[in-house]
């Protein structure tokens, strides 16, 4: 079979955006500002996609849908703006304060868990963190069982499965398959647990050229070419963080008046 007559699942940033709906769930991958999807988080904002459940190892990705009154939910396992300059991620501080959105922490491997349960196909995951802590405070959704085979108390992390999940990655084909340079962090866990799951990518390069790929083609429903889609964050080998561009970004994010001129200047 030729390339020409093999699947084709590359598509586009609006194509993406036009199957995520008010009200639906989001889990984006990479890591602070390491390989966030940041072309695709901006084409949400602009769509004015409202009540949104985003779950995040978070940073300016979470932080601009907040700012842009897109999220209902937020499910993270920290907020951590990278970029060489203390950077603040103003929205989410003031939604924190202001309760305009249900903010619900966890430790960052708890986090991981509730999509290594959906990805495996189990309703919970067992963990010890979050015992004696306020993580279950906040998250009263998540329940405690005991060792059936000893006297331990456990915490039993609810299984995830996001309606979307989006991650970049430097190189993806047509059929899916994706690499990543660098660190997959839980990415590959995070495509096996979503319900639709989007990559976007640097480059698309041609089949038989991605091996031993980091997110099998399987659990990929859409490719988007989208090159320098992480900025101003890194997508290691390919660019580093743009610091100063870091650095307006946080600046605006704490003001509100400031926030709405970033997003006139810099969401068209």
């Amino acid at each position: 079979m030729s390339e020409a007559e093999m699947v084709d699942k590359r598509s586009s940033q609006e194509a993406v955006v036009s199957k995520i709906r008010d009200g639906d769930s989001v889990l984006i991958g990479g890591w602070g500002d390491v390989r966030k999807p940041m072309s695709l988080v901006k084409a949400i904002a602009r769509a004015e996609i409202k009540n949104l459940t985003v779950y995040s190892y978070a940073a300016m990705d979470l932080d601009l849908l907040v700012g842009t009154d897109s999220v209902k939910q937020a499910f993270f396992g920290f907020v951590a703006c990278d970029g060489g300059a203390p950077i603040r991620a103003g929205n989410i501080n003031r939604a924190r304060c202001d309760a305009t959105v249900d903010i619900r922490e966890m430790d960052e491997y708890m986090f991981a868990c509730q999509f290594k349960a959906a990805a495996e196909r189990i309703p919970f995951y067992p963990v010890r963190g979050g015992i004696g802590s306020d993580v279950l405070t906040v998250n009263p959704q998540i329940k405690t069982i005991v060792d059936p085979y000893g006297d331990e108390t456990l915490v039993a992390v609810p299984a995830c499965s996001p309606d979307h999940v989006l991650i970049h990655v430097n190189e993806a084909d047509q059929l899916g398959n994706a690499k990543i340079a660098g660190d997959s962090f839980f990415d590959g866990v995070f495509a096996k647990a979503g319900k639709h799951v989007v990559v976007s990518c640097e480059r698309v390069v041609p089949v038989g050229h991605i091996h031993d790929a980091d997110i099998l083609g399987i659990y990929v429903d859409q490719v988007v070419e989208s090159k320098d889609a992480a900025r101003p964050g890194s997508c290691y080998p390919d660019y580093d963080f743009d610091a100063e561009a870091c650095l307006a970004y946080s600046r605006a994010s704490t003001d509100p008046a400031e926030f709405a001129n970033y997003i006139d200047r810099e969401m068209v």
